[in-house]
């Protein structure tokens, strides 16, 4: 069931804040001191820690926020299959970014996504464009699939694209406007498309 007015979110904690023209299923999971800006969608499958702010035209399903982060205007969960995104403690994603949970995505701790149109994919169409698969075609439009993890005390900069199956570790940060598409080690920063180690950190 999903509710529309603030009245009727029984389920939530008191000291919550959700703004005008949300909408939020009745199994999200909401903690304390968090708040939720307008025409935002908390849809099914949602967690939301204590002291969370979430923006307003922000579409969230199939996602665990830790608490004191922070979720940008216009950020999008999307995706097919039974990924799960799990963000940890004390992270930020930015404005206007994408978060595919077509297969899992895994951030940890403090780490900082950056606006606008970063996009993390966990699966490429490409095949099904060149086999010419119809889109209605639902069990092979998101395939391949292949889950992304970003470790704790990570910068990714705006605009930026991660591939499936990457996986970056601590202690890095990703230049704009760059791709990713191989793992990227500790204690450098990254840029380029396709991103390169440009100096260590």
């Amino acid at each position: 069931k999903i509710i529309r007015k603030w009245r009727q979110y029984r389920h939530l904690p008191k000291d919550t804040r959700v703004e005008n023209n949300c909408i939020i299923a009745t199994n999200s999971s909401i903690g304390k001191n968090v708040r939720i800006g307008k025409d935002s969608q908390i849809g099914n499958n949602v967690t939301i820690g204590d002291n969370v702010i979430i923006g307003q035209n922000v579409r969230l399903s199939n996602i665990t926020i830790g608490s004191n982060s922070q979720i940008e205007s216009g950020v999008i969960c999307t995706g097919a299959g039974e990924g799960r995104i799990t963000i940890g403690c004390h992270s930020y994603v930015g404005i206007y970014n994408i978060l595919d949970w077509s297969d899992n995505i895994t951030i940890g701790d403090y780490v900082h996504i950056a606006g606008p149109s970063t996009g993390l994919w966990t699966h490429s169409s490409a095949d099904q464009a060149l086999q010419g698969i119809s889109l209605q075609d639902k069990a092979l439009r998101h395939r391949p699939v292949a889950p992304i993890r970003i470790a704790d005390r990570v910068y990714i900069g705006g605009n930026c694209t991660i591939y499936p199956g990457i996986k970056i570790e601590t202690n890095v940060i990703v230049a704009p406007n760059s791709a990713v598409s191989k793992n990227l080690a500790s204690g450098s920063l990254y840029g380029g498309v396709p991103a390169k180690e440009l100096k260590r950190i």
